[in-house]
């Protein structure tokens, strides 16, 4: 089979419908993809770093990146960088470049930090109902860059990229957001990187104003959602529906050297996945 390399899946596509670590990379797999996203839906299991060496063994030509918090802890916890490099954090900065290491990833990649803490609706911790206790932006981001700080220090020890996310302000508001703040973060930590992603932009029209930083994308998450000016819309992970929708990619110039994730829930289908597959690939033939 002949693909573009780095065209990939999240592994929190099968996470979703309970499927395993191993089993959620071998379908990636099985659909004809050259990269995974190790992503922060799945459960908790044990021995993930066995599993990890063996998909690396038994996939040895796949390419991987680390997103959200992986691998997953056995206990309730939401992962924010707004409370610094605290003692859990760093345990969770340090299991992530781990993993990173064991399936040699491209980079690892998180979400920005929140302004406040979170309540949740269930004992996963993976849907957060609503925000708890304020943090301000002072401390929020005193928080953030004592994290990232952290993190870059792992990055370079390890060789693995380190990006932040573009997170929409629905419910939480990311400490992270403007491009005022994301200047000053990449001003102050020059080799991190972003994790750009275009249905978060999308959702809030803010597709050139985060496309400002396109020189410092070192992943994608790739789905459309409609954008909608006014009041904020969350991101609604649609399916591709066409080659002009993802056109902006031609203006980012590194853009067949870094990882194009596809990030999806179940309401999107296989085939559908494999549809918009084929299409980025045949647009990216073309640039």
């Amino acid at each position: 089979m002949i693909f573009l390399p780095f065209v990939g899946l999240s592994s929190s596509y099968f996470a979703f419908q309970n499927f395993s670590v191993y089993d959620s990379v071998k379908r990636i797999s099985d659909l004809g993809f050259s990269t995974v996203e190790l992503g922060a839906a799945h459960s908790f299991e044990k021995g993930i770093s066995q599993t990890l060496r063996k998909i690396k063994k038994d996939f040895p030509k796949m390419n991987f990146t680390v997103h959200g918090m992986f691998p997953p802890l056995k206990e309730h916890h939401w992962f924010n960088l707004s409370l610094g490099i605290s003692k859990k954090n760093k345990k969770i900065f340090s299991d992530m470049f781990k993993a990173a290491e064991l399936v040699e990833a491209m980079c690892v990649t998180v979400h920005p930090g929140y302004l406040s803490k979170a309540i949740f609706r269930n004992k996963m911790g993976m849907d957060c109902e609503k925000e708890g206790s304020p943090i301000s932006k002072e401390k929020a981001l005193r928080g953030v860059c004592s994290a990232i700080d952290f993190a870059m220090q792992l990055s370079e020890k390890t060789g693995i990229g380190f990006g932040i996310e573009n997170v929409p302000q629905i419910v939480f508001k990311p400490a992270i957001y403007s491009a005022k703040d994301f200047q000053l973060l990449f001003a102050k930590f020059s080799k991190a990187g972003l994790l750009f992603d275009m249905g978060h932009a999308l959702a809030e029209t803010r597709l050139g104003e985060i496309l400002s930083f396109k020189k410092k994308i070192i992943e994608m998450h790739v789905h459309y959602s409609r954008p909608k000016q006014g009041a904020p819309r969350r991101d609604e992970h649609l399916p591709l529906p066409s080659e002009e929708a993802i056109a902006f990619m031609k203006t980012i110039p590194q853009i067949k050297k870094i990882p194009l994730i596809f990030e999806h829930g179940t309401s999107t289908s296989e085939q559908q996945i494999l549809e918009e597959k084929k299409l980025l690939e045949n647009f990216l033939k073309k640039i």
